[in-house]
Order: structure tokens, then C-alpha cells, then sequence
């Protein structure tokens, strides 16, 4: 209590001198405590740090040392260390605790059993023990024990961290003194002289007086100021009241809305604004001297609702809005939104209730037209769905009419180069000699030849009859893909597909099947480089759909190649987590920069008889499985890769 009296009355300018010095060394005091601490914590981490290196790379260098049991570089590479000044002792043992090098003194350490598991600190007497495992090939080849001389180190760091805190510490508090004496007469003079002025309007009851301290723009200056703005405003009070008043009442009539105020349990309103003639056409004095007026003009179907969730607001003691119809003065209706507030009284019940009407009315309707926009907007998004069905029917099917055409085609000219026709002749020639078969087949020179030309024919027609049948199942399976393609587009305009988990390398297979006989028309090589991946939980015929498009766009990207160097390159590869990434990589005509921002796009196309559609659709496909498609390619002349991403099955089964 002495120390608070003495205190107490001291000078300003001897309180603020004290006051300063005793800030400004507690916080020093704080700051270089932190800072002491930081480093100490600091030290200590990077020492353990830098230990676990210097054992990595110890232990790093020794595992062909001991992997073969050379001693010899052992030590070499253990006697490095007199490099390290703090390492005390160091010991390389192999996996039967015996010593194959050593440095430094053992005492210094104490037996091996003092040291931690690995990977481990341990302090002890001054020094760090660290121990690692030696590995190799994942086998344990032995072990090496570290100690560091801690102490010398940190006894170091702490008598120049204690000099340096002992002078900053001496420099900053004289400073402090220095300032806090000088500079504390620029406010303790302002004051002396405030306080003078309220003595004197004190004595006087004089609010004439003001203060000169005020023309300073520092807290003194601004503590004046309110000094002297409070002595005008005790002159001007009732006129600032009356003033305050009028502002008020201006405001609240220049709201865009009816500003209210009436009783929590009733309808009986106590004030209402003058926009409730401008905006309903009634007077405020309406509201105010009927209390049953605004039930009167609420709409008969919305009056029951609007009043339980006032009166459920009212309970809840909480802020509320809801919407509700009214009706005008010339009987318009209104759609009006009533926002309020409940004012409690001391006890914590609703006082009164305070809020604003405002007129909703071509929100309401604006609401009702985006409405109907939104219905014409769907019908219109359903057609051009509809649309995009029929487009990618065309293309898909395109396609593979393309490969269908290939392979009937092929078989044209197979049979035009049958054997069949020599078969016939050789048929003619034997009807001529039907009378006698036996001699001409054995006596005359050419139909010596017949038996052997029969045999040769009979296996050019067998082999010729494996290549058509191969051609027609081609054909079978294109037509196949044909009614898939429409029937999963049909599906597509009313309903997803099928999501089934299928082996993605079966699915790249079916569609180079789909494309062999274009892609073997034009010469181009198939080069398979599969790896492991697990099945996909996708929609079958929209991959078979994506896959298709992207191998023949890359047969016709190949189609500038000379026939020896077209070569198609299939991927299969996992992508990101839980995904499978299949790449079609070409080495044909290449994109250009500008044309891999839009290669997706509706419509665009690099191909004179192109529309494009595919790659759009296929996007888009890929996006609905859950995937993704992109496109990279170096510029013209270098080729393309398309990678479509697909999700795979988490966790599946072995």
C-alpha cells in the first residue's frame, strides 16, 4: 500500500518515465528470453539432426565394408571422422555385436548397452548417443554407435548468447531512459495546461473558455478538442435534440418501404411511416386508429399464415421475414415481405415489435417468368439432347460403316480372284472326257495334271474360305456394334446405361477388332503395351463408343504416312488413384498448339469430310462415366496421343 501511495503521487512525467522503464525491460527481458530459449530448442534439434547425417552417411558408406568384412576400409572410413571435432567415440559392430572399427575413446561413451535403439538420442553425461542400423538390400548387416561432445558445444553457445543478451539488455535500457526523459515534457505540458482549463470553467461555470491545447493533433490535442466540443454541445443541447428528431423522421419516411412499430400481442400498431400512403395508399393514421386494420387487408388466404409465424417469431425471440399477399387502397393486390424484430423489456419478455414492409410485388412476378424461361429453357435443352443423340448416331455408325465397307470390299475381291473359277474349268475339261475319265487321267498329258491341280485348288479355296468367313464375322460384328450403338443412344436420350465392372484390355481389343479390317487396309502396325490394371466400373458401349472414334480418327491421322511407317500405339496403364488410363498414340499428321484448345469443341474439325461430333461426344461421355479425355500433341508432323481416364473398381477381387 506504501508503494501504491508513493506512486500515486508522483509527477505524470516521473509516472511515465517509471512507466516506460518498466515496460520496455520486462519486454526485453521477455524477447530475449524467447529468443534464448528458441536457440537453445534450435540447437538442440539441429545437433540431433546433424548427428542422424553424419550417421546416415557413415552407415551409407560402410555396408560394403561390412557386406564382404573388410576391416581395413572400415576404419579408414570410421578414422574420416577426427573431420568432427564433437564426435567423442564412434563404433561400426556387425550383427553379432562385434567391433569391426572404432574411433575415438570408448570411455567417453560407456558400454554399448548405454546407447538408445536405433534411430533413437540419448543424452548422458554431457555427450548425445545416437545408434543406426547398418542395411543393405533390406538386410540387416550391422550397427554403428555415435557419441557427439554436447556439452562443449552448448556451453559454448551459452556464454555467447549470455554476452550478447546482457548487452543488448544494458544498451536498451539506458536508451529507454535517455528517451523517456526527454520526450516525456511534450505530454505532460499539453495536460498541465487542459487541466488548467478545466479548473477554470470549473470555478467560473464558464463554457465560453476553450481550451489552445487543441490546435495539437496528437491524443493530448484530440482529448482538447472533445474538451471544447463538449462544452459547444451542452450550449446547443436542446436544439441538437429537436435537430436529431426531424433527421430521424426524414430518414425513416425516405426508406423504400412502410417502417413499423406495434405491439407483440396484438395487431395494433403504434407508429407508421408515410410511405404507407405512397406505396398502399393509406394513411398512416388508418393503421394507428383501427387495431384491426391490418387484418382487414391482409388476403383472406394468407392471414392465419402470416399471423402464427409472426406470433411462432414472437416465441422464439427471434428476428423473422415471410411473404404474404395485401390490398391496396384500390384494391391491387400485393406481394409484401414483413421483416421484424422483437424488442425485449428488462425481464426478457417482447416489448414491442419493430420492422418494414416492402413491396415484393415485381420480384414475385420476375420470379414467375424466369420459371416459365426455365421450362422453355429445359424443352429446349431436351431437344438439342435429342439432337446430339441423332449426331453422334450418324458418326458412330459412320464408323463402323467404314470398317464394314473395308471388309465387304475385301471379300469382293477375294472372290474375284477365286480359285473357284479354275476349279471350273478343270470341271469343263473332265465333262469332256466323261466317256472315258480313266484313260484321259492317266494317258494324256494334261490330265495327268488334273489330280495334282484339284489338290492345289481344294487347299487355295479351303484357305480362301477361312479368310471370308473371318471377313464375314467382321461383318457380323460390325453390323452387331451397329444396332449397339443405336440402341445405346436410344437408351442415352431416356436413361443411362448399365454400369458393369469389365477388364478394360477386352474392351481395346473389341475395338480394334471393330477397326482391323480398316486398319489393315491401310497397312497400319498395331503395337500393344498393356500392364497390369484392375477392372472398370463403367458403361460398356460408351467406352466401345469413345474407343472406336479415337482409333479411326488415328487410322485417317495415319492415312499421310507412307503404308512402312504407320504405326498405332495401344496403352493401358494405371492413372491417378483408382483410375485406369487407356492412350491411343499415333505417329501421323499431329495437332496444332491452337487446335488442342478446341479439338473437343462442338463442331470443329481438322477433316474435310469431318463434322465434329465424335471427339465432342466422346468427352462428354467420358465425363459422365466419371473420366476424363485429352489430347497432347507436340504440333503438325509429330502425331498425337488421346488418353481417355476411366474410374476403376477400389477394391477388386483376386
Amino acid at each position: 500500500m506504501k508503494i501504491k501511495a508513493i506512486f500515486r503521487d508522483l509527477a505524470i512525467q516521473r509516472k511515465l518515465l517509471l512507466i516506460t522503464f518498466t515496460i520496455c525491460a520486462a519486454v526485453l527481458v521477455l524477447a530475449l528470453t524467447a529468443i534464448f530459449l528458441f536457440q537453445i530448442i534450435n540447437f538442440r534439434s539441429s545437433f540431433k539432426r546433424d548427428t542422424a547425417t553424419l550417421a546416415d552417411i557413415i552407415a551409407n558408406n560402410c555396408t560394403a565394408a561390412l557386406a564382404f568384412d573388410d576391416r581395413k576400409a572400415a576404419s579408414e572410413i570410421i578414422a574420416s571422422l577426427t573431420a568432427k571435432p564433437t564426435v567423442l567415440y564412434a563404433c561400426l559392430v556387425d550383427p553379432t555385436q562385434e567391433t569391426v572399427a572404432e574411433f575415438g575413446n570408448p570411455a567417453a561413451s560407456g558400454p554399448l548397452s548405454e546407447y538408445p535403439v536405433a534411430h533413437e538420442f540419448r543424452f548422458h553425461n554431457g555427450a548425445l548417443l545416437y545408434s543406426q542400423i547398418v542395411v543393405l538390400d533390406g538386410k540387416n548387416i550391422g550397427a554403428l554407435y555415435l557419441c557427439m561432445d554436447y556439452r562443449s558445444v552448448f556451453d559454448e553457445l551459452l556464454r555467447f548468447y549470455g554476452l550478447i543478451t546482457v548487452l543488448v539488455l544494458a544498451g536498451s535500457v539506458v536508451i529507454a531512459l535517455l528517451l523517456s526523459h526527454g520526450l516525456g515534457r511534450i505530454i505532460t505540458r499539453p495536460m498541465l495546461e487542459l487541466a488548467g482549463t478545466a479548473r477554470l470553467v470549473g470555478e467560473k461555470n464558464d463554457y465560453s473558455v476553450r481550451s489552445t491545447v487543441a490546435d495539437s493533433r496528437d491524443e493530448v490535442g484530440r482529448l482538447a478538442a472533445a474538451f471544447n466540443h463538449m462544452l459547444a454541445r451542452i450550449q446547443q443541447q436542446d436544439a441538437a435534440l429537436n435537430l436529431s428528431q426531424q433527421k430521424l423522421e426524414s430518414l425513416v419516411n425516405s426508406i423504400n418501404g412502410i417502417v413499423w412499430e406495434r405491439l407483440p400481442n396484438s395487431s395494433e400498431f403504434t407508429f407508421v411511416s408515410q410511405q404507407s400512403q405512397s406505396l398502399l395508399g393509406y394513411l398512416p393514421e388508418s393503421w394507428l386508429n383501427d387495431p384491426k386494420f391490418w387484418g382487414r387487408i391482409v388476403h383472406p388466404d394468407d392471414l392465419e399464415k402470416a399471423s402464427s409465424f409472426c406470433q411462432e417469431a414472437i416465441a422464439r425471440r427471434l428476428p423473422y421475414h415471410h411473404e404474404y399477399r395485401i390490398l391496396s387502397a384500390d384494391r391491387r393486390l400485393f406481394w409484401i415481405r414483413e421483416s421484424g424484430t422483437i424488442i425485449l423489456d428488462p425481464g426478457g419478455n417482447p416489448a414491442i415489435l419493430r420492422g418494414i414492409f416492402q413491396d415484393i410485388t415485381a420480384q414475385k412476378h420476375a420470379a414467375e417468368e424466369l420459371k416459365t424461361l426455365n421450362r422453355r429453357l429445359l424443352e429446349i435443352s431436351r431437344q438439342a439432347g435429342m439432337a446430339e443423340v441423332a449426331t453422334g448416331v450418324l458418326h458412330n455408325v459412320g464408323n463402323v460403316l467404314n470398317s464394314v465397307n473395308v471388309s465387304a470390299t475385301l471379300l469382293s475381291d477375294q472372290i474375284t480372284n477365286s480359285q473357284c473359277e479354275n476349279l471350273h474349268r478343270v470341271a469343263g475339261l473332265l465333262k469332256e472326257n466323261l466317256g472315258d475319265v480313266s484313260r484321259y487321267l492317266t494317258t494324256d498329258a494334261k490330265g495327268r495334271l488334273v489330280p495334282e491341280f484339284i489338290i492345289k485348288v481344294s487347299e487355295a479355296i479351303s484357305n480362301e474360305r477361312g479368310r471370308w468367313l473371318g471377313e464375314l464375322e467382321s461383318l457380323k460384328r460390325s453390323v452387331e456394334h451397329i444396332k449397339e450403338i443405336v440402341a445405346m443412344q436410344q437408351s442415352f436420350a431416356r436413361i443411362s446405361g448399365v454400369i458393369e465392372t469389365l477388364d478394360i484390355k477386352d474392351l481395346v481389343e473389341d475395338a480394334v477388332q471393330i477397326n482391323a479390317s480398316g486398319l489393315l487396309h491401310e497397312g497400319v502396325d498395331i503395337v500393344r503395351r498393356y500392364g497390369p490394371v484392375p477392372p472398370v466400373l463403367v458403361d460398356k458401349h460408351k467406352v466401345m463408343q469413345i474407343l472406336i472414334n479415337l482409333i479411326s480418327n488415328a487410322k485417317y491421322a495415319l492415312a499421310a504416312n507412307p503404308p512402312s511407317c504407320r504405326r498405332l500405339t495401344l496403352h493401358i496403364r494405371p492413372g491417378r488413384p483408382t483410375c485406369v488410363q487407356i492412350a491411343v498414340q499415333d505417329n501421323g499428321a499431329g495437332i496444332a498448339p491452337d487446335n488442342l484448345t478446341r479439338i473437343f469443341s462442338l463442331g470443329f474439325t481438322t477433316r474435310k469430310d469431318g463434322h465434329g461430333f465424335g471427339l465432342h461426344s466422346g468427352a462428354l461421355a467420358a465425363r459422365e462415366l466419371g473420366g476424363s479425355l485429352v489430347a497432347q500433341s507436340d504440333g503438325p508432323g509429330t502425331g498425337a496421343t488421346f488418353t481417355l481416364e476411366l474410374p476403376a473398381v477400389k477394391d477388386p477381387k483376386p
